[in-house]
């Protein structure tokens, strides 16, 4: 949120306000299946059985099947598509409150909502003009642009004149500033203004929820630059937008892929003859922001570039943006053109078919990366494979640390001949995955945290200080006991939501849906039974600690009686 925060008192206090149950209900019909556990089809991922499961004491959902989960914030931003504060947005208009926000930086981020209301507006005064326009219109024809994919992308034009768009929605000084801002005009030197986009096709830029947040202009007569693109805005930035994924979304409930292209008429053509899932960047190289917005969407990406040395060198780009955005689930490919073709022409000639036969043959991420790097290094010579290692080894350390990375490290010891324990992979990342016995004391600490994430109201039972323990997990469960009391969460839900940030939330989430088949009435019980076991391992520890130093003649008076009563203790 850069500028603007939203204070967690208040996303807490939506979360108490929300239920799940009904938010959820509204669109996807859930039925009852016990008094606290609701069912439906995943929405998520195709199915035939109902594994997607609510829990309204919870007030946090599971899908069995494709293990999507989360509170009523979560459930807005997988289903509706929607960022964190629109999430957020959303659930206060829902429960009648408006979201404040305190500014840790400059007030310019400050959006008014007049900004999206003016570019909708500016929207249909371009689609209105075009339909007055022959030679706008025979343009379109000529590329082969339907009317109906006209409409649904909202295509337009922007009349000749220096300052229509000027006369007719900056009559007044507050309203010149506003379209200033919204990037739709240039200042001149000497104070006064112009309209930016002039005699052009106009293609509105939607962000994810169908706002329009700026314009790409197409020359369709001689002149320069062929497109323009609107300038960054509070509302418009390049680096993080994608023309057509709104309408790819819309399109798809479910992506299985995205096809990243380079113009506005790719996307255009491609949607028209049947692919309906290709986005453009703006006018810039792709950057972490794209593959992070499509990789909420989808886990597989395919790059189209033409198949020149311009755009080999594109691609390589990509790849090194791509590297440190990779999930051991996700996947990326590599897609050539033919030499003169571009994804509009291509589409016409071959067809949805050809064109996706193509796609199937794109080079793998492995594939490509290897490729490149063997082109800039002998293979043949000893020399040229440890210059081949080194360089890749550069480039893979960038993986995140996981199966995928651990698996091109493999294949890159494979192509130079050695083995794999030679190379130098990054710290943190191990090649044999070392097996911990499992051991009774960590599970005691792990069925206390179950218990306490889907009952939180249980830490009003802990009267004492927890003891120190010295087993993994046991900082994190005293942890979470002193946020339980001190915040009060009523949920597993807004639990979880204090930990949104957090590393461990992953596994907070895990064990918020483990079924420890323990009847209701018997939790509360059950839980006291594993403090109590708790704290005699910890009395254990300190008895063994405190024997070891006396074994050693190095007890102090407070410590020999420190032992005499942990003894005692235990004994009782």
């Amino acid at each position: 949120m850069s500028n603007l925060q939203i204070p967690r008192e208040f996303i807490q206090l939506v979360l108490t306000r929300t239920e799940l149950v009904d938010l959820i209900d509204n669109r996807v019909p859930l039925r009852k299946k016990s008094s606290n556990n609701y069912f439906a089809c995943c929405p998520f991922h195709t199915e035939k059985s109902a594994s997607f499961s609510v829990c309204q004491n919870k007030q946090f959902y599971y899908c069995f099947g494709c293990g999507a989960h989360g509170n009523a914030i979560d459930f807005l931003m997988q289903y509706d598509r929607l960022s964190f504060p629109e999430a957020i947005e959303a659930l206060a208009k829902q429960a009648g409150m408006e979201v404040p926000r305190t500014v840790n930086a400059a007030p310019q981020s400050l959006i008014s909502p007049d900004i999206y209301e003016l570019l909708a507006t500016i929207t249909k005064f371009y689609q209105t003009e075009l339909r007055k326009s022959e030679d706008a219109i025979d343009y379109l024809k000529q590329r082969g642009v339907s009317g109906l994919i006209a409409r649904d992308f909202c295509i337009g034009y922007a009349p000749k004149s220096w300052d229509y768009l000027l006369q007719t929605f900056g009559k007044k000084p507050n309203e010149r500033q506003q379209l200033l801002d919204a990037g739709m005009l240039i200042k001149k030197e000497d104070g006064g203004y112009y309209d930016r986009f002039r005699e052009r096709i106009m293609f509105p830029i939607h962000d994810r929820r169908g706002r329009v947040i700026g314009f790409g202009g197409r020359i369709f007569d001689k002149g320069e630059p062929k497109y323009l693109n609107s300038p960054e805005t509070p509302v418009f930035q390049k680096g993080h937008e994608l023309y057509g994924l709104y309408q790819v979304l819309q399109a798809h409930r479910q992506l299985q892929r995205a096809l990243i292209v380079e113009g506005y008429m790719d996307v255009i053509a491609l949607f028209q003859h049947g692919i309906t899932y290709a986005v453009a960047t703006l006018g810039t190289a792709t950057t972490a922001h794209h593959l992070q917005n499509l990789f909420r969407y989808t886990t597989e990406i395919i790059f189209c570039f033409d198949g020149d040395e311009a755009g080999r060198m594109a691609a390589w780009r990509a790849l090194q943006i791509t590297l440190p955005t990779l999930r051991n689930d996700t996947q990326v490919r590599f897609m050539f053109l033919p030499e003169g073709e571009d994804p509009d022409t291509l589409i016409r000639k071959e067809g949805k078919t050809g064109f996706e036969q193509r796609m199937q043959a794109a080079l793998t991420l492995s594939s490509f990366f290897f490729q490149s790097i063997s082109m800039q290094a002998d293979l043949s010579s000893m020399d040229g494979r440890a210059r081949f290692v080194n360089i890749a080894t550069e480039h893979l350390k960038h993986l995140p640390s996981g199966i995928l990375q651990d698996m091109m490290f493999e294949e890159l010891a494979k192509k130079a001949h050695i083995d794999v324990t030679h190379l130098k992979k990054p710290q943190g990342t191990s090649y044999k995955k070392t097996v911990h016995p499992k051991a009774r004391s960590p599970s005691l600490v792990r069925l206390a945290m179950i218990l306490l994430v889907q009952e939180p109201q249980l830490a009003s039972n802990i009267k004492e200080d927890l003891p120190a323990l010295d087993i993994p997990g046991a900082a994190l469960f005293t942890e979470l006991v002193e946020n339980i009391k001190q915040y009060s969460f009523p949920n597993t839900g807004t639990l979880l939501e204090y930990w949104r940030d957090r590393k461990e939330r992953k596994l907070l989430e895990k064990l918020a849906h483990i079924e420890h088949m323990i009847p209701v009435a018997g939790i509360q019980h059950e839980f006291l039974g594993t403090l109590e076991q708790l704290r005699k391992l910890a009395y254990k520890q300190q008895i063994k600690q405190l024997l070891a130093k006396a074994g050693q003649n190095n007890l102090s008076f407070e410590e020999k009686n420190l032992l005499h009563a942990l003894i005692h203790n235990k004994k009782e």
